[in-house]
């Protein structure tokens, strides 16, 4: 391949995926729950689209193929660091519209405990629940678009979105009642 050839497909995998890249980070953040791990298996996603750009047919949205490509990338280092990597708080980049107003100080640390909270129990999921979790409420993907990144049925994209929301649910309730019973019994103790 001459040198000419290269810089125009290294042009063109430019042109077609810059819009994609913070949608790709993001994803990949979410699926690893570190930002390094989060960057690195961006870079790597990336990386794999570009040597594999020429293959693609365009019979997929470009942002479908990137995102399975991403979505595939983090799935991997997941199984190969499985056990490896400690719950952190993720932070949000982006997600949160701005808010013009100074919040009060109890509404921000509920915020960030909702935060926290929520965060561990998406990292608790298994990680194709995980996957769709991520795909669906934070990417705001369609149905139809995430099982065409995963290769599944939208059946079972729905299927297993449903037991994730409800593992979330019992996580968070549990947490809640934990949470709970400590602040009463530390009222009881004061008393």
């Amino acid at each position: 391949m001459s040198l000419l050839n290269r810089r125009s497909k290294a042009e063109r995998f430019e042109a077609a995926v810059m819009q994609h890249e913070r949608g790709i980070y993001l994803l990949c953040l979410r699926m690893m729950g570190r930002r390094e791990d989060a960057e690195d298996c961006a870079q790597e996603a990336l990386l794999n689209a570009y040597r594999s750009y020429d293959s693609f047919r365009g019979e997929a949205d470009i942002k479908t193929w990137l995102y399975r490509i991403a979505s595939n990338t983090c799935m991997s280092a997941l199984r190969k660091h499985r056990g490896d990597s400690s719950l952190e708080v993720l932070r949000e980049e982006g997600f949160e519209p701005t808010d013009t107003r100074m919040p009060q100080p109890e509404r921000e640390a509920e915020r960030n405990d909702l935060r926290t909270r929520l965060s561990e129990a998406i990292a608790a999921l298994p990680d194709d629940q995980r996957e769709i979790v991520v795909l669906r409420e934070y990417q705001d993907l369609p149905y139809d678009q995430i099982a065409s990144i995963l290769e599944i049925s939208e059946g079972t994209v729905k299927s297993r979105l449903n037991r994730a929301r409800e593992k979330l649910k019992k996580y968070l309730t549990d947490v809640e009642q934990i949470g709970g019973k400590r602040v009463q019994e530390n009222e009881g103790r004061q008393g």
